[in-house]
């Protein structure tokens, strides 16, 4: 039986920063009335110890191609249309001793799962029946090689107990001389037959059945049966079998930074694919920023090492960064489900990869003509320490969840709040209710998710009138460099 070979080949696969005083650092000037700032920004070695080292984050080029074909999971091509009831008293009566050939559903053998059965068929359309029970949900597998000379096909059937019939649930049916059959299912508790019929030749067979019942994930062994990414969940599953290939899908977006880990048990042999639809690529763990895209990662044995009660994790967290190696020094919630970055040299901000846009244009007509105008100068600049934001009396970078009655009462989870100073912020009110303002410093919310500025939070002189600006400070904001040097 040279297909053996092929089935035995195919089991045998598988910033804590500080920024400080420093001579040799750029030098930041600005002024707010009569305040005169100075800054001088400057890294320590401790520098790649914040939210992410930049040099470690690896890309497409570093993922190596596999050599990998996968075993695919067969459709029928063949369906087995004959209608089939089972007498279970009668079935009892098949024991070892009275030898009855298992050529029907009423003298199918029993087995167990997980074990292998060897048979021959003498004539063409000849069949060979088994019979196993569920006790409860169960992933089930069958793989079965033949002589290179037959074609035998693999029927799985589910028995109805009221009326004694076999309902057909799967099974596998390839149109060849010597395919190789695999089939996967998720079976319920129940009563099950195996049908194996030689659609043509004769010969011996060899099956393979394995059994599950520990991954609540079960069936994702596809593509299309992926289990879709957590955001920063580590989940966990389990092998059943050496054909079982666990898929998890990842979508990636532009400026997304994937940071992903695979533990395996104690005592097995597990190994992780990456397929991009093109190609399988070896992964490690790590940090990855990837081409935008649809990604599957695939668990599987790569021996006969493996265990359905022993889970293995793999967790998989995306968060955005913008693609520039300077901007290292961060602001960031807990999760990074939003971050603030920026460069030493404080021209060059970014909000989730997205680059700042200090400028802000609003016209409200409810209750006057009132027109907001935010405007960029040369030397504007951000609100970094606690003694610049108690001078300029603005905020130092933070993260809210906020309704902003002046972009329609849309809703803002994440977002950016930073002082702005050197700035130019103008209101002009051709209403008696409010007077007009012009301001060099204004508190400003950023859309995480666009980096435009969607609100002024202050000064606003309808804030400051009785309308409310409904808002919650994200807890837990860090940053990842000393955020007041000169304390």
């Amino acid at each position: 039986m040279k297909n053996r070979k092929k089935m035995a080949g195919t089991i045998a696969m598988i910033m804590a920063l500080s920024l400080g005083y420093n001579a040799g650092g750029p030098v930041v000037v600005h002024a707010h009335e009569n305040a005169v700032i100075t800054e001088k920004l400057g890294e320590t070695a401790a520098s790649q110890e914040g939210v992410i080292d930049f040099s470690a984050i690896k890309d497409n080029e570093d993922l190596e191609v596999a050599d990998y074909l996968p075993s695919d999971i067969n459709d029928m091509e063949k369906i087995c249309t004959e209608d089939y009831s089972v007498n279970l008293v009668d079935m009892a009566d098949n024991t070892e001793d009275n030898k009855t050939v298992n050529d029907n559903p009423n003298d199918a053998k029993a087995i167990s799962l997980g074990t292998q059965v060897y048979d021959t068929v003498a004539t063409e359309l000849e069949q060979r029946w088994y019979a196993f029970s569920v006790a409860k949900a169960t992933k089930f597998t069958a793989a079965m090689v033949m002589d290179d000379t037959a074609d035998f096909d693999l029927y799985v059937y589910k028995l109805n107990e009221t009326d004694g019939t076999l309902e057909l649930v799967g099974g596998s049916a390839i149109v060849g001389a010597g395919t190789q059959e695999l089939s996967m299912l998720k079976l319920d508790e129940g009563i099950y037959f195996i049908g194996i019929e030689a659609a043509t030749g004769n010969g011996s067979f060899l099956m393979y059945t394995y059994a599950g019942v520990n991954d609540g994930k079960e069936i994702n062994d596809t593509t299309d049966l992926a289990s879709s990414y957590v955001r920063n969940s580590r989940m966990t599953a389990t092998i059943d079998s050496p054909f079982d290939y666990d898929y998890y899908k990842v979508v990636i977006s532009k400026n997304d930074i994937l940071e992903y880990t695979f533990d395996q048990p104690t005592g097995c042999d597990y190994k992780v694919l990456v397929y991009d639809g093109k190609n399988y690529y070896t992964i490690n763990n790590g940090t990855y920023r990837l081409n935008t895209g649809t990604y599957y990662f695939i668990v599987m044995a790569s021996s006969m090492n493996y265990s359905d009660d022993k889970y293995y994790g793999i967790k998989f967290q995306k968060y955005k960064l913008a693609d520039d190696e300077n901007a290292k020094y961060m602001w960031y919630t807990p999760d990074k489900a939003a971050i603030f970055q920026f460069d030493g040299s404080r021209t060059n901000f970014y909000v989730n990869g997205n680059p700042i846009d200090f400028t802000y244009e609003r016209t409200v007509k409810s209750n006057g003509n009132i027109y907001f105008n935010l405007y960029k100068t040369k030397d504007q600049n951000v609100v970094l320490f606690q003694s610049e934001a108690m001078q300029v009396m603005q905020e130092v970078p933070t993260f809210i969840n906020v309704s902003a009655p002046f972009s329609g009462w849309n809703s803002y989870k994440n977002a950016l709040v930073v002082g702005l100073f050197n700035t130019n912020w103008r209101v002009n009110s051709f209403s008696s209710n409010y007077d007009g303002l012009t301001s060099n410093c204004a508190t400003v919310i950023i859309a995480s998710d666009t980096g435009k500025v969607v609100d002024v939070m202050t000064p606003n002189p309808l804030y400051d009138n009785g309308v409310v600006l409904h808002w919650t400070r994200v807890s837990g904001v860090q940053a990842n460099y000393n955020y007041d040097p000169v304390d």
